[in-house]
């Protein structure tokens, strides 16, 4: 969220003035007094809220209605761990749409969701990819010699270390690969903070401990490397020095690292989740997966190891897809309309 909100702002600068409020390392309660704050110091009567916490929205919209209010919602209600937590948050989002807060998703099924509960005007604001960032002009045969250590495949995941990321089943199709397809020649890359965020908490995570478990006791260690990239920069020097880009997340609200790794020109393998609708198409820009079908997904990443010439074509596809339907350039024209539209929607 921090990147797409980043873009966005870059992009904007010219034409609104950003300000940019993320207290990722407050409590709860510290959040809410620096959003009244905000309120306070810098919304004028022209001002916009572009709110990407269902909660502060709750707060900004009970403590002042006179500007007008975005929120993105990330995952729709029906993720709820609870029918009364689900009901809750239907009956928050309804209650925006009734006083005039516009509610915009980032992907087509989290659109589509949203008007099944009755959220009509729901608008799909896809993210972006910077393409001048990410690139396989970024390639570097010194950088991915370094990093293969003398292996030839590098496969590659960018995400947070954490369950909802599921990198505990890309290491048991690792150790398929590894001992049943005797593939001896990848690396697996894990790219994401260990701990928290970049910016966030810092504790220690279990998740990260029970994945060196994992590969200490079946012998993966030399096979895998994790690296902790807080720059972008370094992130797209290293997708673009890479061959396969695997994804198997459990849930997604839209898929930004799978669109890095597009424009990166890598082809793709994920596991098939509603999220990605708008986004991948299987056999064409990329192989999707069911999902924690650890067989499937090593016998896709062996066939994109054996077969150069469709890792070639399915990286093309995804490509050319990335930068003509989700560049920035290309969607800072529907943003701008966006924008430009708010004080009649």
């Amino acid at each position: 969220v921090e990147e797409i909100i980043w873009q966005l702002s870059r992009r904007l600068k010219d034409v609104y003035e950003i300000y940019i409020f993320n207290p990722i390392t407050h409590s709860l309660w510290g959040r809410a007094i620096r959003g009244l704050k905000v309120l306070i110091s810098k919304c004028r009567g022209d001002c916009i809220i572009h709110s990407h916490n269902l909660y502060a929205s709750t707060i900004i919209s009970l403590c002042n209605s006179s500007f007008r209010h975005v929120l993105t919602l990330h995952y729709p209600p029906t993720i709820a761990r609870s029918k009364e937590r689900r009901r809750l948050l239907e009956s928050a989002l309804r209650y925006f749409d009734k006083i005039g807060i516009i509610v915009t998703a980032p992907s087509l099924y989290i659109r589509d969701e949203l008007r099944k509960i009755g959220l009509d005007r729901v608008i799909f604001l896809p993210n972006g990819v910077d393409t001048t960032l990410f690139s396989p002009s970024k390639r570097s045969e010194e950088l991915r010699e370094m990093l293969l250590e003398g292996r030839n495949i590098l496969i590659v995941n960018v995400g947070r270390i954490h369950p909802d990321k599921n990198q505990l089943v890309l290491l048991m199709a690792l150790k398929k690969l590894i001992y049943e397809y005797n593939y001896k020649s990848a690396k697996l890359l894990l790219i994401g903070p260990i701990i928290g965020s970049f910016r966030g908490e810092s504790k220690e995570n279990p998740y990260y401990k029970l994945l060196v478990e994992y590969m200490n006791k079946h012998d993966l260690k030399r096979f895998v490397k994790f690296m902790e990239l807080p720059r972008r920069d370094d992130v797209a020097n290293v997708l673009a020095s890479s061959d396969i880009y695997v994804h198997p997340s459990k849930v997604e609200a839209a898929p930004l690292a799978i669109l890095e790794a597009m424009a990166s020109k890598l082809p793709i393998v994920a596991f098939d989740l509603p999220y990605y609708k708008g986004y991948l198409i299987h056999n064409v820009n990329s192989f999707l997966v069911k999902p924690f079908d650890v067989n499937m997904l090593t016998s896709y990443l062996s066939m994109l190891i054996d077969d150069p010439v469709l890792r070639t074509s399915i990286a093309e596809k995804a490509f050319i897809f990335a930068n003509k339907k989700y560049s920035w350039d290309v969607l800072q024209r529907l943003y701008f309309h966006f924008y430009e539209r708010i004080p009649h929607i």
